[in-house]
């Protein structure tokens, strides 16, 4: 079978299939008696003894009119063959049996026949041969209606896909395959065939860093696997060994590793042992920095792969032997085993190894002073990257598919960094942020084919700052921290090297926000100053500062950063803060400008008040039970709708539904704002969740999730308020960011957010919410200016309400320096009109006096005469 098996430190598939089993047939001779016996030897593991009886029956079966049993022998010998390491003479057995079946007409044979040719293709690194193998067998089986075969071949299909990093094609026929595995549940093939291709989509999962959703495959699988034969326990075991290392666990990933060598062995597959004993090696040289005995691991694998001509698996142990040679600074050798992988991941058209090995190459150039060729190996790596993450069009795969290349952009950055190349470093910055929020904005264009290039350069993002604007944008790696900064005319960079206790000390800061935000929180907050604070003058005619954070510093409260060294004031007070996610929003297409909006038009649409007192639990999210009511949701809402002077739409309590919600209810309101109780997942961000009133008083929670904000259409609205706990929290997805509620709003077509990074309280977060649209829809402000005015009012308050742990958790993601559309009210448009006709009853009354006086002149002129 086609199954999943770690290679190269990542999860990857095997290739390896089963063929026919001949104990379907009804035994009508001596023949089929023996084919049936081979079969059962080939099944327990007892390869020889299996291949005696199939060589003895070809001696038989070759010199008469071709049959179905010669086929089937010349199918099952491949496959010992391909289980040897003997990949081409496996092709070769399989073309032969293909064209028995050809000839005799067996579309079911023969698709066996090129699943085995497909699979021994993929051994030999010829992905595209395969791939053709797999689409003909496919044709082939569907004519014949054969559903465990076509379920088989589209497994292997999707693992001829997923070697050259087709991920996208890869995913596609997995997905078919559990559809028809889901619409089978009780034909006898239907449990191995189920496990089998979850375990493929486990195995991708992994490869593109969706390590829980891979978990929980293989936790649902567990109880089912020991009905697997050896060799798919092996596979298991070795993808589960991949992912407890990924989670940081390397002796129970050692114990699974080992428990599959042994399993491989006895089985007889090479590829297995192969695959297996360079993960252990892997083990060793990255996690428990054994260097001498990985090397040993990784000659042994080398060694068995030459024997076995498996060029993949000589490739892959070239390429952790560069590793741990680099690692034990041997350098030039390292350098050279990295180039031969290089050559052969070429050679194979595998991308994930080109990038690897370049990354390897370039790190050691770097480390033998060659800058020069370091900068050409990382640039060529991460064009490699990128064309491989370009093959993804589904958001969902591109999501983490930068997670663990992020290193490769951070190695290119220092570089440029250390050259002081401002502007290089800024445009690879950005391309190594929020990829997929920016394909976003891209697809979302009126004219995404004529829209520009999704990197902005810093002199583009300098012409779209106004004069009293200052971009900071930041790069974190490991205890490094670069700002590169600019304004309309100027721009600048600074470096920051934090001690280990620095570092250390800012994410306890960080880690008890708001716990340690006591009376005297300007002592503990001081730590901050590190980050924007070496040396940066800042210019008395700015006012605004756009964020653009990175790594752990999307979780630091910006207002309470000191704005200078020698001073107490905070940035707050100097400057109005809001985030981005990425330069790239700055170039999302301006809203249509409307003076006045109309009271009729809709300003609010706003949800709250969820109705709990009779809520139970809802099922594995048992959230509810804890919960307690919110008694001023309501009547925050209320004071909110009070100061909007155009179309308002409240749904509280028992109307706060999550139907209305995803209705499109909000859909061209200005202002969208939602308070409630929301949950922040940091392990699957698509299940962090917001609270609404159980439907129709079926007494569970009822809940809006991450993943379900991200597919509605907020185009038109400007604002949109989730006032509620840790909105501002979630997954830190390396190249991505925080995978929180702001980004799915921005994402789905709001302007802004305002959005929370801690617990807030009830009252509190009432009493700041009327200020700020107090601020907003009152005085007209701009957002982020609202914003701040309202954290200083509640700063310089005199009361308990002063401390940042009620006010500094908001903060404003999107466009900060642009207003809420001004509505005007029915009373102000009344008044107006009064106004109107007042004023033209005026004139016609002035017009009426003036005709009057000419008619009286031309009357006295006519008599006169």
């Amino acid at each position: 079978m086609f199954l999943p098996r770690c290679a190269a430190g990542v999860v990857a598939v095997s290739l390896s299939v089963a063929a026919f089993s001949w104990s379907h047939v009804p035994a009508q001779n001596s023949a089929d008696e023996e084919l049936r016996h081979a079969d059962e030897l080939q099944d327990r593991g007892s390869p020889e003894e299996s291949r005696k009886i199939y060589e003895s029956l070809l001696r038989d079966l070759r010199p008469v009119e071709p049959s179905r049993q010669l086929g089937h022998v010349l199918n099952g010998l491949s496959n010992l063959e391909a289980a040897e390491g003997n990949y081409q003479k496996a092709i070769d057995l399989a073309q032969q049996a293909i064209d028995v079946y050809r000839r005799l007409g067996d579309a079911g044979g023969e698709s066996y026949a090129l699943n085995s040719r497909g699979i021994a293709e993929g051994d030999l690194g010829l992905y595209g041969a395969a791939q053709v193998s797999f689409h003909r067998a496919l044709a082939l089986i569907r004519s014949v209606s054969d559903l465990e075969t076509e379920v088989r071949t589209l497994n292997n299909l999707g693992n001829a896909f997923y070697f050259p990093g087709q991920y996208l094609e890869a995913l596609r026929a997995y997905q078919e395959a559990w559809q028809i595995v889901e619409r089978h549940t009780s034909d006898p093939w239907d449990n191995e065939w189920r496990q089998i291709t979850r375990i493929n989509q486990a195995t991708l999962y992994q490869r593109l860093g969706r390590y829980q959703s891979a978990l929980e495959i293989y936790r649902q699988l567990g109880p089912l696997s020991q009905r697997l034969n050896g060799s798919d326990r092996a596979q298991l075991l070795t993808n589960l060994g991949a992912l407890y290392r990924r989670l940081g666990d390397p002796w129970k990933a050692l114990d699974s590793y080992r428990a599959a060598l042994d399993l491989y062995s006895k089985q007889h597959d090479s590829a297995g042992e192969i695959s297996v004993l360079k993960n252990i090696g892997i083990v060793y040289a990255l996690d428990q920095g054994d260097l001498v005995k990985a090397q040993q691991f990784f000659a042994r694998s080398l060694a068995q792969a030459r024997d076995t001509h498996n060029q993949r698996e000589q490739m892959q142990a070239h390429l952790y032997l560069g590793e741990s040679l680099f690692r034990k600074r041997d350098l030039p050798s390292g350098r050279e085993q990295f180039r031969i992988a290089l050559a052969q991941a070429r050679t194979l058209g595998t991308v994930e190894e080109q990038w690897k090995a370049l990354y390897g190459i370039g790190r050691s150039e770097e480390l033998l002073g060659q800058p020069e060729k370091a900068e050409a190996a990382y640039r060529e790596a991460i064009s490699t990257i990128e064309i491989s993450r370009n093959q993804l069009q589904l958001s969902a795969l591109r999501a983490e598919f930068l997670a663990d290349k992020r290193d490769v952009y951070d190695a290119l950055i220092a570089l440029l960094l250390k050259k002081n190349e401002v502007k290089e470093s800024f445009v690879f910055i950005e391309r190594s942020r929020a990829r997929t929020f920016q394909d976003r904005l891209v697809s979302a264009s009126p004219d995404a084919a004529k829209t520009r290039p999704s990197f902005p350069s810093l002199d583009e993002i300098q012409k779209d700052l106004d004069l009293s604007t200052i971009l900071m944008e930041f790069w974190v790696s490991g205890d490094r921290i670069a700002l590169i900064w600019c304004t309309r005319h100027s721009y600048g960079m600074q470096q920051t090297q934090l001690s280990a206790g620095e570092r250390e000390s800012a994410m306890g800061f960080l880690r008890g926000l708001p716990r340690n935000l006591g009376a005297n929180w300007r002592e503990p907050s001081a730590i901050l100053h590190r980050l924007i604070a070496g040396g940066l003058s800042l210019p008395s005619n700015l006012h605004h500062m756009l964020i653009v954070p990175d790594g752990w510093l999307s979780s630091v409260p910006f207002d309470l950063v000191p704005s200078d060294q020698n001073s107490s004031k905070l940035l707050i007070e100097r400057f109005d803060i809001s985030y981005l996610p990425t330069t790239a929003l700055l170039r999302r297409a301006p809203e249509k400008a409307t003076a006045l909006h109309f009271p009729w038009t809709h300003e609010l649409v706003a949800f709250g008040d969820p109705a709990m007192q009779n809520l139970a639990t809802a099922g594995p999210l048992d959230d509810s039970a804890d919960l307690q009511p919110l008694p001023n949701s309501a009547e925050e809402i209320q004071s909110i709708s009070k100061m909007a002077h155009g179309r308002t739409e409240l749904f509280l309590g028992a109307q706060d539904l999550k139907s209305v919600f995803l209705s499109g209810k909000s859909h061209g309101a200005a202002i969208l704002h939602v308070s409630t109780h929301a949950f922040a997942d940091a392990d699957v961000p698509e299940d962090s969740r917001m609270l609404f009133s159980s439907a129709a008083g079926s007494g569970e929670a009822d809940y809006v999730f991450l993943r379900e904000l991200y597919d509605m259409d907020l185009r038109g609205v400007n604002l949109a308020t989730l006032s509620a706990c840790n909105t501002e929290r979630g997954k830190m997805i390396r190249g991505e960011g925080v995978q929180a509620f702001s980004r799915a709003l921005l994402f789905a077509g709001s302007r802004s957010s305002l959005t929370t990074l801690w617990r807030v309280d009830d009252q509190p977060t009432s009493e700041f919410m009327k200020q700020f649209y107090y601020f907003i829809l009152e005085k007209h402000q701009p957002k982020a200016e609202a914003l701040r005015s309202a954290k200083l009012k509640f700063l310089h308050s005199g009361t308990r309400l002063q401390n940042p742990e009620e006010w500094a958790a908001f903060v404003l993601n999107g466009d900060g320096l642009g207003p809420v559309p001004r509505f005007i009210s029915w009373a102000e448009l009344l008044a107006s009109s009064a106004l109107l006709i007042l004023s033209a009853l005026s004139v016609a009354v002035w017009v009426l006096r003036i005709r009057r006086r000419i008619h009286r002149v031309h009357g006295s002129q006519h008599v006169i005469s």
